[in-house]
């Protein structure tokens, strides 16, 4: 009973404190506005990507008349090719890579005279390639023309090993092989063609932190009354210190709850984030934030002597779990990746990913199992410390 009695007199303190509310939640809000608009780049969209074409200058020998080989006009000439690459052709190498310089062309190839007869003979040809400034520009006439170099390649070595009369003469005799269906199915790699936008990832990660964060109101509220000396009025009382700490860390654990209600719900009426079809796991990984937030709380607080050391300490490690899980960033690094795996955030942030992108029932409670996992060896650290630490005034 006096432990509820406690409990409720922490949420109403907290619920009229103006400092409480705009930090815990406004300030989560207009973050989730700022960040979803300002790292809008990082994440994909629903416009399909267009590439862009890519200006290739040709350079031929004089003894070829001026027009491209055959195998090369193959090549540019198919109708995907067509719509990436655009021709231009040069007298000289120096001409070309003049234009390179100047950005009037974006790629620029170099064809040996009689490219399609050395090919033919299995003579040692070579295609100069000169790439240009725009380095994804570059990739892609990369992958067009290596490629071609590689079956010309394979070409030669069938004609250097068998000859030319046997190649030719097994190209005709092979039979002509027909596809029912296309041999490329374009899909998307995300799971049922879903992905997560910009103020979804922000509105979990800020949602994460600042659940996290509410564990710092209690640590501060219990470390700041046994530095003011206010809970050895409490003491005279027939409650013990055990009852005052568990009633101010069920106080601070009910608004915390409503703090996920309000951050939930606000993003959703004002910036469109959609949680998912599945309310009542999202429950359950706040609830298990909220949890995990106050046994490290518990732990900060048993284990410090000040207000301003547990608050530093605690923010500390919040900031540092929700940097490696790639709270602010998605991280590309794979060490921190590796270090994430061992966070509060990360189990939770992919919980609530999973259920953004309405993945498989059994994906989303394998990433509540470990975030249950983790809070759980939290509160045993928790408990133990408090069996040997004990809170006292």
């Amino acid at each position: 009973m006096n432990t509820m009695i406690i409990a409720w007199f922490e949420l109403k303190r907290m619920a009229t404190s103006r400092t409480v509310l705009i930090n815990q939640f406004l300030l989560p809000l207009i973050l989730i506005f700022i960040l979803g608009n300002a790292l809008s780049g990082w994440f994909g969209n629903d416009q399909e990507f267009k590439q862009p074409s890519v200006r290739v200058g040709f350079v031929l020998d004089a003894a070829d008349g001026g027009q491209l080989p055959g195998s090369i006009q193959a090549l540019t000439g198919s109708p995907e090719i067509q719509d990436i690459l655009v021709q231009e052709m040069a007298d000289s190498r120096e001409e070309v890579e003049g234009k390179l310089r100047r950005g009037e062309v974006d790629y620029a190839v170099v064809i040996p005279a009689s490219l399609d007869e050395r090919m033919g003979q299995g003579a040692d040809v070579k295609l100069e390639l000169l790439p240009g400034r725009d380095r994804n520009l570059n990739l892609v006439a990369d992958t067009i023309f290596k490629t071609f170099i590689a079956d010309a390649n394979h070409k030669q070595a069938e004609v250097i090993v068998m000859g030319r009369d046997q190649v030719l003469a097994a190209q005709t005799a092979a039979p002509v092989e027909t596809s029912s269906g296309p041999n490329v199915t374009i899909g998307k790699l995300s799971e049922k063609g879903a992905t997560y936008s910009a103020a979804q990832y922000y509105a979990a990660s800020m949602l994460i932190m600042f659940l996290l964060y509410s564990g710092l109101m209690a640590s501060s509220s219990l470390l700041g009354e046994r530095e003011s000396r206010t809970l050895y009025r409490l003491q005279s009382a027939p409650v013990t210190p055990g009852t005052v700490f568990a009633g101010k860390i069920i106080g601070c654990s009910l608004i915390t709850l409503v703090q996920a209600a309000a951050i939930v719900l606000g993003s959703m009426w004002l910036y469109g984030v959609k949680w998912g079809s599945h309310p009542l796991l999202l429950i359950v990984v706040c609830v298990l934030i909220t949890l995990s937030s106050m046994t490290i709380a518990t732990f900060i607080t048993l284990v410090s002597s000040t207000a301003a050391g547990a608050r530093g300490l605690m923010q500390a490690i919040i900031i540092a779990m929700t940097f490696v899980s790639g709270g602010f960033m998605p991280l590309p690094v794979d060490f921190f990746q590796k270090i994430g795996a061992f966070t509060v955030n990360h189990w939770a942030m992919q919980s609530m990913l999973r259920m953004m992108l309405n993945s498989d029932v059994h994906l989303i409670v394998t990433c509540l199992g470990m975030l249950a996992a983790i809070t759980a060896a939290l509160s045993a650290a928790a408990m133990i410390t408090y069996r040997k630490v004990g809170y006292h005034a």
